[in-house]
């Protein structure tokens, strides 16, 4: 084939793709940009009455508001929950150039519905220690739609055992981090490990599918005893659920701070990440970059994708329930403010990017606002800005707010490092 031809091949593959992208849900490219001055009506409903005590809150209110959003969005989570070693092994005692010692688990765990007990096949978790950082490490749990293997490219990495692969080199590879960034694949292993944190990972397709033709009987598998199919737990619920099996394993190590536990994840596993810290108060903070609908953006008064989008694209991420509010989202009784006030008062980065419209950093930013009168009974500041311009790392609920689109950029892992170092590096 002569040269010319095969160059406009490449491009009708490269522009084909492009295009695909752009007009799928999560990767909506816009010429618009967030407006920084919060726009829209304030978050409802309020969480807090005017005069609502720490022990209101505690005993009466955020029970109401944990049963709601299971009920209206991410269906319900299990009673009771526990996780099995069933290997483990040092894969690597000098990776990333000497700094880290490497090691995979094989785990199985059991989620509890109505007392009838469910497992999930085994699964892996890699996790990175640095050498001679000081004990007890602070950790960041990290979920990826990527497989471990290229999560954290090791060779002594288990391969996913579908054949599933997202990391790997040539035209796809670069396309992808040329769309969402060049961390949306890989970690920055080593970035991670020279600031002094362990890095736990697993790829929580190997329990979950995020597929909706195989997820779907693989959570009526592992909840069994929950017989109403509407408000059955979704995908991001078990997600969620995934970084509290790790913390099952880790908590057992004197090696990890069980004061410093910190769930990171991006765009869907950042909708798990806060599910996460919303119900498992081993959680010590959260990390949500770029979560969106069903994450930290508020259903209500919103722009970009709706919760009809959102149901219909992806039905197997919610409750069936979720979807029923498609076209009256205000007659929810709940909304996302609610998610974030039940992580209160632990810390909460909310990233986001100008050009993102789609995941609506608008509506995440009124959120931080609603769920900040929690954190002041706690005696925190919660949100400490008034625009979404400015990023104040050591704040309770810190808004990070960056140029460009949807993905993971080489300026996201600074940030999220910098959050962390200013809540956790002591």
């Amino acid at each position: 084939m002569p040269k010319t031809k095969r160059m406009w091949g490449l491009w009708f593959i490269v522009g084909g793709f492009l295009a695909l992208l752009a007009s799928c849900g999560p990767t909506k490219l816009t010429i618009t940009r967030a407006h920084l001055t919060p726009k829209g009506m304030v978050a409802s409903p309020a969480l807090l009455p005017a005069s609502a005590s720490l022990t209101q809150w505690e005993s009466q209110i955020r029970p109401d508001i944990e049963y709601k959003l299971q009920e209206q969005v991410f269906g319900f989570l299990p009673e009771s929950s526990s996780t099995q070693i069933v290997d483990h092994k040092i894969i690597s005692k000098s990776a990333f150039n000497g700094k880290a010692q490497a090691e995979e688990y094989t785990l199985i765990a059991t989620a509890t519905f109505t007392g009838v007990q469910s497992q999930t096949p085994p699964f892996k978790m890699v996790v990175l220690t640095p050498i001679g950082a000081k004990e007890p490490l602070p950790v960041i749990l990290l979920e990826s739609f990527c497989p471990n293997h290229n999560t954290v490219p090791l060779d002594a990495v288990s391969k996913d055992p579908d054949g599933s692969n997202c990391g790997g080199g040539g035209l796809m590879n670069g396309l992808m981090k040329f769309v969402f960034g060049r961390y949306i694949a890989t970690a920055p292993n080593e970035m991670i490990i020279d600031r002094g944190y362990a890095l736990a990972a697993i790829y929580p397709s190997e329990y979950a599918p995020d597929r909706s033709s195989r997820a779907m009987p693989a959570l009526r598998a592992l909840s069994e005893g929950h017989k109403d199919d509407t408000t059955r737990w979704g995908t991001i619920a078990a997600w969620g659920w995934g970084y509290s099996r790790m913390i099952d394993v880790l908590e057992r190590d004197a090696r990890f701070s069980t004061g410093a536990m910190v769930a990171y994840g991006h765009s869907r596993y950042g909708k798990a990440a806060l599910v996460a810290g919303a119900y498992d108060p081993r959680i010590d903070g959260v990390i949500a970059h770029q979560s969106g609908t069903g994450g930290a953006s508020l259903n209500k008064q919103k722009k970009g994708e709706t919760v009809k989008d959102i149901t219909k694209g992806y039905p197997h991420w919610f409750s069936q329930n979720y979807a029923s509010y498609a076209k009256r989202e205000d007659e929810m009784s709940v909304d996302q403010h609610g998610l974030l006030g039940l992580i209160a008062p632990r810390p909460i980065f909310l990233g986001n990017a100008r050009r993102d419209v789609w995941s609506d950093p608008n509506g995440a930013f009124r959120a931080a606002q609603g769920a900040t009168p929690v954190y002041k009974l706690y005696k925190k500041q919660g949100l400490e800005q008034e625009k979404l311009k400015t990023f104040i790392p050591n704040a309770n609920i810190s808004f990070y707010i960056r140029p460009g689109t949807h993905g993971v950029v080489k300026e996201d892992w600074p940030a999220f490092l910098e959050f962390m170092d200013a809540h956790y590096k002591n």
